[in-house]
């Protein structure tokens, strides 16, 4: 039988989801034993049904075969008239079950059409007494079959492709695609939740595809078990170290990985990634790649194995390293020469560190010691200058066979290369929670950058360091928790880029500083063609989220605030924020042509979120305290609309031109002088009217009126201040003709809006 069709069912003991932090081996041999319970569980239940369906056919059979005799003509003819038993093969899909009774019932017919016709050669007649129990017989073995047709027809199954029904999605394509019975095909829902993909990882693992609900309408469980279902993912990265799982949530909040049955097919159409996966409880379903653990058993016999996932990588058991056979269970992290390098640059105690081997965990049953010393081999490549140098030496010696395992044993676990008597090399082990260096080991240095060591007893966590000179063990020690940390953080930049034709769209982008110029490229195909604002390369861990806070004159066009936009940042996962900007105080920023402001950008752990319904929060009254960047925004001004009253507008202009010119010729140079007293201008107003014209008196009287205009606030009432002056400068007889002077628009327009 296929060993995924039960590997779905989640543990129903513990409540708390299985991760490779702390305790790397344990949980996952249980989720390993419990795999192959749950796939022999399944196979016995399919044989007890048959049993149970051959079973019920015989006891119907035996209770009247033995008073079965006398006319076969009567038992033909009894069974005509109440309808022939129907074994011809139904037209739905048979399931393997159906088709064994079918096999059985026309086995069971003919060896009683035998025995009929024997009891009719003898004679006996007790059949027509025991027709009515003959003919019940048969017709309720017609009616199971029957049954078992429609059943069997019921089992038919279609694949569907359900979209997005949260509606923050814009594309239309299927979001995952479920192989089921109509039936149950058609009430069964999907929603795009990834506002739960922080909680969604733990450990080395990495998210690959959207978070996704799956539900069933009125339904807290699924009514027919096990459903396909396709979930499509894009992995970036995948070596030989890695592995497709599918981490399954279902409403208990139970966390179960169910390994796919294929990660490539064809569904929609299209050919593409997708994790196919049987389960048997629906929820929340994320793809994810980890590390891929290799799981194998210890006999008595002892074992010598090459790890599939990297065949340098050897270990063999001894004869009789363990009494009874045991299961044990293997992971390597492989290390990145740049994230050594990095460390090595941050501690200068640190930099006689050549190279590293793979981080070794390696899980065996803690209730069995180890009996006998079992042998490891990790690579562990020498210095790349040292190494070319040697090349050739190591060729020669390779032809003529002598080059040997020498041993060397210098201050403890620091052993000598025989390449290089000044490299050394150290065995640093997991020990009570903390890494140790491994004094009472024996190293050799093998061909082709091998390292080969024995170990005594167990360790969950093993690597070997590669020396120039000799380092403190609590250097080196402190230096493995680096590096082992280090491989789960990734160097991020954030990007801000803008919306040419329509400045006040922004997408933030937080990526992989490696991903740079292939994220600016693909955003600007989206016409986000802006120059963009870059931050400082940071550090983040895989789930991770990013909260922004405005300041400035600019902030964020939304009515949900600020909480609901947050970056969650995924190594294989495209990271990004769409926002719409909006200024703050549009008369703000007077002495620059742009709005400016400030978002800054605050950490928040996945140790700090809660799950929230199909999001994941924050506690109430969280602090901010972990800022990460600023980033400088900017919004250029566009034209502005000043609204003004009507009376303010018209009365800027309630005094024309050619009134003031009709008036300075009415005025005599007597008159003119008293006017200027009145009017309180100043001294050099005066004469500059004088002298844009000496010889004129109307024009200078002009200019005069034409500066004591300007000087007076756009909305005042001008025409009845100048008929009070004409009266204190003795023309009263000017200051009533002027408002009969004035043309009749500015009259209407200096009425006030209510009157009429």
């Amino acid at each position: 039988m296929s060993s995924n069709l039960a590997c779905t069912l989640p543990c129903r003991e513990s409540h708390e989801p299985t991760t490779m932090d702390d305790s790397y081996g344990s949980p996952l041999s249980q989720d390993h034993v419990t795999d192959v319970i749950l796939n022999a569980l399944e196979d016995l239940h399919i044989i007890v049904n048959q049993l149970r369906v051959m079973s019920r056919r015989l006891d119907a059979g035996i209770a009247f075969l033995p008073e079965v005799s006398g006319e076969s003509f009567r038992t033909q003819t009894g069974s005509e008239e109440n309808g022939p038993l129907d074994t011809t093969e139904p037209t739905g899909l048979l399931s393997e079950s159906t088709s064994n009774e079918m096999d059985h019932d026309a086995m069971f017919t003919k060896e009683t059409r035998e025995i009929m016709s024997a009891s009719e050669k003898t004679g006996n007649n007790l059949l027509c007494e025991k027709t009515p129990y003959v003919r019940k017989e048969s017709l309720k073995m017609n009616d199971e079959i029957r049954r078992d047709n429609e059943k069997s027809k019921q089992h038919d199954v279609v694949t569907v492709g359900l979209k997005d029904q949260s509606g923050d999605s814009s594309s239309e394509s299927p979001k995952v695609y479920i192989t089921a019975p109509p039936e149950v095909a058609e009430v069964m829902t999907c929603k795009v939740v990834d506002g739960l993909s922080s909680l969604m990882v733990s450990g080395s693992e990495e998210l690959v595809s959207s978070v996704i609900r799956i539900e069933i309408t009125n339904h807290n469980e699924c009514p027919f078990s096990p459903l396909t279902v396709a979930v499509p993912f894009q992995a970036s990265y995948r070596g030989n170290y890695g592995e497709i799982t599918v981490k399954v949530v279902d409403l208990e909040q139970r966390v179960s990985y169910v390994t796919p049955t294929s990660t490539e097919g064809v569904y929609g159409g299209q050919r593409g990634s997708y994790a196919v996966v049987r389960v048997y409880s629906l929820g929340v379903f994320a793809v994810l790649s980890r590390l891929r653990m290799e799981t194998f058993t210890v006999p008595k016999s002892g074992l010598s194995l090459k790890l599939s996932m990297d065949s340098r990588i050897c270990l063999d058991y001894l004869t009789g390293s363990f009494t009874v056979p045991v299961i044990a269970q293997v992971t390597v992290q492989p290390v990145d020469a740049a994230v050594l390098s990095s460390i090595k640059s941050k501690n200068d105690a640190y930099h006689a560190v050549l190279t590293s081997s793979p981080l070794l965990y390696l899980s065996h049953p803690s209730a069995l010691k180890l009996r006998r010393p079992f042998t490891l081999i990790l690579p562990c490549p020498s210095n790349s200058d040292k190494k070319r140098a040697g090349e050739e030496t190591d060729r020669c010696a390779l032809a003529s066979g002598t080059l040997s395992h020498q041993r060397f044993r210098v201050d403890g676990a620091l052993v000598k290369s025989p390449k290089d008597p000044t490299e050394l090399l150290a065995v640093l082990g997991w020990i009570e929670n903390h890494w140790q260096v491994l004094d009472k080991v024996n190293v050799r240095n093998l061909q082709n950058g091998l390292v080969s060591f024995e170990v005594t007893e167990n360790h969950d966590r093993l690597i070997v360091l590669r020396l120039q000179s000799s380092v403190k063990s609590s250097s080196l020690a402190s230096l493995v928790e680096e590096l082992e940390e280090g491989v789960r953080i990734f160097p991020v930049t954030i990007l801000v880029h803008r919306d040419p034709l329509d400045p006040s769209s922004v997408v933030v982008s937080t990526l992989p500083s490696r991903d740079l110029s292939w994220d600016s490229s693909e955003l600007q195909a989206l016409a986000y063609c802006g120059p963009p604002e870059t931050s400082s390369e940071i550090f983040m861990r895989e789930g991770e989220q990013l909260l922004p806070r405005f300041s400035g004159n600019i902030t964020c066009n939304d009515d949900q605030g600020t909480d609901s936009h947050i970056i969650t940042f995924h190594n294989q996962r495209r990271n990004r924020l769409y926002l719409r900007l909006k200024e703050v105080d549009p008369f703000g920023n007077y002495s620059s042509p742009h709005y400016k402001g400030v978002a800054s950008l605050f950490r928040i752990t996945k140790g700090h979120l809660v799950w929230n319904g199909d999001t994941s929060a924050l506690p109430k009254d969280f602090p901010l305290e972990e800022l990460v960047c600023r980033l400088p925004l900017t919004l250029p001004k566009g034209a502005r609309t000043v609204c003004r009253p009507v009376s303010a507008s018209v009365m800027q202009h309630s005094q024309p031109d050619e009134l003031l010119s009709w008036l300075s010729d009415q005025l005599t140079e007597d008159d003119a002088a008293l006017l200027v007293v009145s009017l309180r201008l100043r001294r050099s107003a005066v004469q500059i009217a004088r002298l844009r014209a000496p010889h004129n008196l109307s024009q200078q009287v002009f200019h005069i009126l034409t500066a004591w205009r300007r000087g007076l606030p756009s909305s005042s009432q001008k025409c009845p201040t100048l008929a009070h002056c004409l009266t204190l400068a003795g023309r009263p007889d000017l200051a009533k003709k002027l408002p009969l002077r004035e043309p009749a628009d500015h009259k209407i327009e200096q009425r006030k809006p209510g009157e009429t």
